[in-house]
């Protein structure tokens, strides 16, 4: 672990506590913004992002993948004084959140205007306070702060705001490191939102894919005696499916004691209650849309079924599928399966890995919980991005977990603070400090 010198530390937390009212209002402004995905087009929030960075006097790049998906990077080259046998000035760390948001749904069951990016009873209010506009807001203050003080970081820093991660698209992080954008990274932290101590350092795999399934039209008075109901047929599926919830994984040796971790995690402390640990060792299946037929009186024709599975660690997307076919064979439904959203392999990064320790210590010395630990997520994020282009990441940001994806979507705004200072803490210690001494073990 490395460690810089507090000089440098206590002028940047110190500029964070003293700016927290304009990171609170950055954070308040991004919500106002609307971003919602679908439709996702995130032009007016991206070029809002793009001008609070040069008014700040740095310089961004904006770049534009069509329909709306605008991502904004910034990079910070290390310092001049940085030497080569520097231990820290082979690394890059990227600081990244997504601007597009969820939804809002129905308007008359939220208790608030649902972009309202206001404060209330120690709360920032509004569609992506938590997932993860606060978050992002941290981290985009975190670069400012740092470039305001003229912090000489022996390493690179870059900032990436993007697009399309709500909907699993491919125009935002994933772009982005396609195009080389963030190429030479060593190391990532996505501000996506998390428990107060304990960032997320893997997921299981994400597997949709749409089901689409045929049968034969007739009148509905002579059913079953004439046609071939689909939906029926579709019904038959959904049943079938469950018995994925079955399937054994066999996670490697070295993951098992994180996902044991996890599992109690999640019993104890995110509030599902007793057994909801098992969601890491299973597959899950969630039936997420139906459409089939086209009258009551008319026997459906096709059903089109969306569905989301999970992958655990210890078993991959492609044995899911196969498995899919042969209860799809069992249920003697035949059925068209057309991957569709989210995929992706379960995905991790070891605890033992820099930018892991690093994060963990300093939310070990700024929340005072020495059980702050790193432990896996079951939803999935840009984050199975950055690990499939070999860069470690982890996640962590401000959240009241119960209102992602929810209404009424608030966090704490203590907790959004102590992000932006884990944020930029946690630089300091995995760049370092050119021109200064710097200890490891």
């Amino acid at each position: 672990m490395t460690t810089t010198p507090p000089d440098w530390e206590t002028r940047v937390l110190d500029e964070i506590e003293r700016t927290r009212d304009e990171l609170l209002t950055l954070a308040g402004d991004l919500i106002r913004i609307p971003s919602e995905n679908p439709p996702g087009d995130c032009t007016d929030v991206g070029n809002f992002i793009a001008d609070h960075l040069r008014a700040a006097g740095l310089d961004p790049e904006v770049h534009d993948a069509g329909d709306g998906r605008l991502s904004v990077v910034v990079h910070r080259a290390a310092s001049n004084a940085a030497v080569d046998d520097d231990p820290n000035s082979a690394r890059h760390l990227v600081l990244a959140g997504h601007t597009d948001v969820v939804p809002v749904g129905d308007l008359d069951r939220w208790t608030f205007p649902p972009f309202a990016g206001d404060i209330v009873d120690g709360y920032l209010r509004g569609r992506g306070a938590s997932d993860m506009k606060a978050g992002l807001a941290g981290v985009i203050h975190t670069l400012v702060v740092l470039h305001r003080l003229g912090v000489p970081l022996a390493g690179k820093l870059s900032l990436a705001a993007v697009p399309d991660e709500e909907q699993g698209g491919s125009r935002g992080a994933d772009w982005l490191l396609d195009q080389g954008v963030l190429d030479g990274a060593t190391g990532a932290i996505i501000a996506e939102p998390a428990e107060r101590t304990h960032p997320t350092i893997g997921q299981k795999g994400s597997n949709w894919f749409r089901m689409t399934i045929d049968g034969r039209p007739g009148h509905g008075s002579l059913q079953p005696l004439h046609g071939v109901n689909a939906n029926l047929l579709a019904a038959k599926a959904v049943i079938a499916l469950q018995q994925l919830w079955e399937m054994k994984p066999s996670p490697p040796g070295d993951v098992v004691e994180l996902i044991e971790r996890s599992k109690t995690f999640a019993e104890e402390r995110e509030g599902y209650g007793a057994g909801i640990g098992a969601v890491f060792e299973h597959v899950t299946v969630n039936i997420g849309t139906i459409h089939g037929g086209t009258s009551s009186n008319v026997v459906a024709d096709r059903c089109v079924v969306d569905v989301d599975t999970r992958v655990p660690i210890g078993l991959s997307r492609a044995e899911v599928l196969a498995r899919v076919d042969e209860l799809l064979a069992e249920a003697g439904v035949e059925a068209t399966i057309e991957p569709t959203g989210f995929r992706s392999e379960p995905n991790w990064t070891v605890p033992s890995d820099p930018v892991v320790t690093e994060l963990v210590a300093v939310l070990r010395e700024l929340t005072g919980d020495p059980t702050a630990e790193g432990v896996l997520q079951w939803a999935s994020s840009d984050a199975r991005t950055f690990r499939s282009h070999g860069i470690p990441v982890l996640q962590y940001g401000p959240a009241e977990l119960a209102t992602i994806h929810g209404f009424d979507e608030r966090a704490p705004v203590a907790d959004v603070v102590l992000a932006a200072k884990t944020y930029a803490l946690t630089t300091l210690r995995y760049l370092g400090v050119a021109g200064t001494a710097v200890e490891s073990e």
